[in-house]
């Protein structure tokens, strides 16, 4: 009777830490809808391949997560509106971290292991480390966590009084032969001097050596297959060389000098390391739902709206990766006179009688910053002018079809606010559309007033 109850307490105690590693590691590289459910099964004989998949459910897709292999007697399961999304690199991750759980989830009576831990700290600190190490096996393997823990060591000290940013190219596979053990050589200060983490970098083999030096603006980008690059503006001719090309996967790494570690795959930035924490970016996630409202304003030419997303997006990753802290709102077309009268009445470009010189200024850029000929919209700017404008302090409010209604106006919000200036007034235009805020940290919060009036908050990434 004794054994039973501790194999239940035993129970209990895994299906709790179960759900944390879901809700805390694995939840937020996937697209899902509503919380997690539980399912406890009495007998479940089926031999798993993976512990993550995707079924039908009575007419609606879920994401279903098993702890064991091989006979589970529970598991997760959660809505998705996106049933073919890939799961790679959470089932990765999550191996990872079980096999360092303090529960063996494959035996029957969820033995547990002695691990002294005081507020579950070494726990925690376990399941970091095998998150890293699971994203860096769904990545490449061996040799890009060996890299990841030399730049590590770098973003604690500094060279001749500054912290340095390195940038390397990883090939994933086993195609390229290089030369020279550079991880080695990373050990060294001679290191520091070599790449800049942005425009330059050094290609290395799946063994960590030498296969060339390179020059990310010199050379022409490579790959026959043209498509919008969801990286930040500093990082583009970068993330161009990472992708898979002529059998060769090439993985791109950069630390910066504040110690941020950057990963791209696929010419687009998917993970950042920042505070000592993972975070992953999912860019078409965040672009799709852009591009969604952008649809339910009423213009749903599909080459439009994708313009019009993708620019918008990337404008709000290039100030994140700026750190100088924006706002940008898009209003419904109907709200336009109302959030112009109520918002923002003298900071409207519309507004002629209250000119002053900074709206001249900012007319006169957006009307010779296109680069498509006389298109003054938004989208049709130029990347870095957009950056640069939405820098402003204030917001940025443009209007469905990408019609720049103002640019770093004060908005006008209700008193006994407790946010600061940015999320008061991003919080204020969601009224109206859909708003964004963009820390001074890179951290990006979007916004939207549901159909009941209430404030809602779309996503937060970074």
């Amino acid at each position: 009777m004794a054994n039973s109850l501790a194999t239940e307490d035993r129970k209990k105690g895994a299906i709790q830490e179960f759900r944390y590693i879901l809700e805390t590691y694995i939840l937020p590289l996937l697209r899902t809808e509503g919380s997690l459910i539980l399912k406890v099964e009495p007998t479940f004989s089926k031999r798993l391949e993976k512990h993550i998949g995707c079924h039908k459910k009575r007419g609606e897709h879920y994401l279903y997560f098993f702890p064991a292999l091989s006979t589970p007697q529970f598991h997760y399961r959660i809505k998705t509106n996106h049933p073919k999304q890939k799961l790679g690199a959470a089932e990765r991750i999550l191996r990872e971290i079980l096999l360092v759980s303090q529960f063996d989830y494959q035996s029957k009576d969820f033995t547990k292991a002695n691990y002294y831990d005081i507020n579950n700290l070494y726990r925690n600190a376990r399941f970091d480390v095998a998150f890293e190490i699971g994203l860096c096996g769904w990545l490449g393997g061996e040799c890009i966590y060996g890299l990841i823990e030399r730049l590590r060591d770098w973003s604690q000290k500094t060279y001749e009084g500054n912290h340095m940013s390195f940038g390397f190219i990883i090939d994933a596979t086993k195609t390229t032969v290089g030369e020279v053990d550079y991880l080695s050589f990373l050990k060294s200060n001679h290191s520091a001097v070599f790449t800049d983490g942005m425009s330059s970098g050094i290609k290395l083999d799946c063994n960590g050596r030498i296969v060339k030096y390179f020059s990310a603006v010199q050379e022409k980008p490579e790959g026959r297959f043209k498509h919008t690059t969801w990286t930040p503006y500093e990082f583009v001719d970068f993330a161009n060389k990472c992708h898979f090309h002529n059998g060769s996967q090439w993985i791109g790494i950069i630390m910066q000098s504040n110690g941020d570690m950057l990963v791209f795959k696929s010419k687009h930035l998917v993970f950042v390391k920042r505070n000592g924490k993972w975070i992953y970016l999912d860019s078409h996630n965040i672009n799709s739902i852009i591009q969604t409202k952008y649809k339910d304003y009423g213009l749903a030419d599909e080459s439009e709206s994708k313009k019009f997303a993708d620019e918008v997006y990337l404008s709000i990753l290039d100030t994140s990766f700026a750190h100088t802290g924006g706002c940008i709102a898009i209003v419904d077309s109907k709200n336009i006179e109302v959030v112009k009268l109520q918002c923002f009445p003298k900071d409207s470009l519309d507004n002629e009688v209250d000119s002053t010189e900074k709206k001249a200024i900012i007319r006169r850029l957006i009307s010779t910053g296109s680069v498509d000929g006389e298109k003054q919209y938004f989208q049709y700017l130029d990347r870095k002018l957009r950056l640069e404008l939405l820098s402003l302090d204030g917001a940025t409010v443009i209007d469905s079809s990408g019609r720049i209604l103002c640019v770093g106006a004060i908005v006008k919000v209700e008193g006994g606010s407790e946010d600061g200036g940015r999320t008061a007034a991003a919080k204020e235009l969601a009224k109206y559309g859909l708003s964004m805020k963009i820390s001074v940290d890179g951290t990006i919060k979007c916004f939207i007033t549901d159909d009941n009036h209430k404030l809602k908050e779309l996503f937060r990434t970074l």
